[in-house]
């Protein structure tokens, strides 16, 4: 089966107050198919995923295992997620805390999960990945070197959609480092006079390039403009367009302009797939009599390609809606698109020597005309699925 949207990233909010540990963990719906051994192919409602969820994650303190106070689970439609929220209580004290995760970790070695910690009014960031599944903290230090104690009670609501956080580093043990010198190294914000701090985060260039490499249909997409011969001045108008049209609907989207769900977008997505793959055959085997010029022969081709990117836009803005809600999110959108772009652009720096090659060679016509096909029926199997 074609698969398209697993995007293996998650994303975390981690509260360490005097009643425990609260994780509120927020994830792909899709992504928990994974997880279902019953090999569904439909997603199950959120609390059918919770014992797997609650097996993921291990909270242990002085060398003793928390124990899981309360546990929730709902929907988030607008952006086809599901978000968890586990309450752990440590009667032996919390001198020292180490939080385990270990989800999709089997399924995808290059699985992150993005974690904010809260603690004492300081934030801290770091992912979880496939060989960094523990989070070593050296609670009764760290609150030593701030000078403050912990907080009495949790945030009412994820609290990384109420504070402005900066963004994550490469995976670390904070252990290893004092609170200075996390602080120094830009791991730690503190909040001043009730005032929040951040700044743009590079991090999320490398995390739009990922994404987009990730989503197959995006790749296809792109991949689908190369399939037939044109001049590198026509290329670049359709890449452009397409660039223009899918920043416009990001930006939108994720700013709350408008909301559509998944469920009609993806499908959509699909669509675009399909009829790239057709538009190509009828300009591979119509092609003119007369000495038409690429700029002529192609001369509709950019606000077709410019409608799609419009779809493929609302696409790219579910992952950054899951994970940048609230919290500078005009630096992490400027970040995540220009990830977006750059991974385009690798993929057409890629493929352009090669099928250019290929369009030289006497046969170069007719391998564009079945590539275009096999993009028409690949995108057919991502509709139907979708609908």
């Amino acid at each position: 089966m074609a698969s398209a949207h697993l995007s293996g990233f998650t994303d975390t909010s981690i509260q360490i107050a005097k009643p425990g540990v609260k994780i509120i963990y927020t994830l792909p719906s899709d992504n928990l198919l994974e997880l279902d051994s019953s090999n569904n192919k439909a997603v199950a409602p959120p609390s059918s995923y919770m014992p797997a969820i609650i097996n993921g994650w291990g909270i242990f303190t002085n060398k003793r295992s928390c124990f899981l106070r309360s546990s929730m689970a709902k929907a988030l439609p607008k952006i086809a997620a599901y978000q968890y929220v586990l309450s752990y209580e440590c009667p032996q004290g919390m001198n020292e805390m180490s939080i385990r995760y270990n989800l999709f970790a089997e399924q995808w070695r290059g699985h992150q999960n993005y974690a904010r910690i809260f603690m004492a009014n300081n934030r801290m960031r770091m992912r979880f990945t496939f060989d960094k599944k523990t989070l070593s903290l050296p609670v009764k230090q760290l609150l030593n070197e701030w000078g403050r104690p912990l907080t009495t009670t949790f945030f009412n609501t994820d609290p990384h959609s109420q504070l402005q956080v900066e963004g994550w580093g490469d995976p670390f043990s904070i252990k290893e480092a004092s609170a200075q010198q996390i602080t120094e190294a830009g791991t730690v914000k503190k909040t001043i006079h009730g005032q929040n701090y951040s700044s743009i985060d590079p991090s999320f260039i490398w995390l739009g390039m990922t994404h987009i490499w990730q989503g197959f249909d995006h790749v296809l997409f792109i991949i689908g403009l190369l399939l037939i011969p044109c001049a590198f001045k026509q290329l670049l108008l359709w890449v452009t367009s397409f660039t223009l049209a899918h920043s416009i609907t990001l930006a939108l989207s994720v700013l709350g302009v408008f909301s559509i769900p998944p469920s009609i977008t993806e499908p959509l997505i699909a669509l675009t797939v399909v009829i790239l793959g057709i538009e190509n055959l009828y300009y591979l085997y119509q092609q003119p009599k007369d000495d038409l010029t690429f700029k002529q022969r192609y001369r509709n081709r950019w606000w077709v390609i410019f409608c799609f990117g419009l779809i493929h836009g609302i696409g790219f803005s579910y992952l950054l809606q899951e994970l940048s809600g609230g919290e500078d999110i005009w630096g992490r959108l400027l970040m995540f698109n220009l990830g977006v772009e750059l991974g385009q652009i690798a993929i057409i720096v890629l493929l352009l020597i090669p099928i250019y090659a290929m369009f030289k060679w006497k046969y170069g016509l007719k391998i564009g005309g079945i590539s275009s096909l096999l993009t028409s029926l690949v995108g057919a199997i991502w509709l139907i699925q979708r609908i």
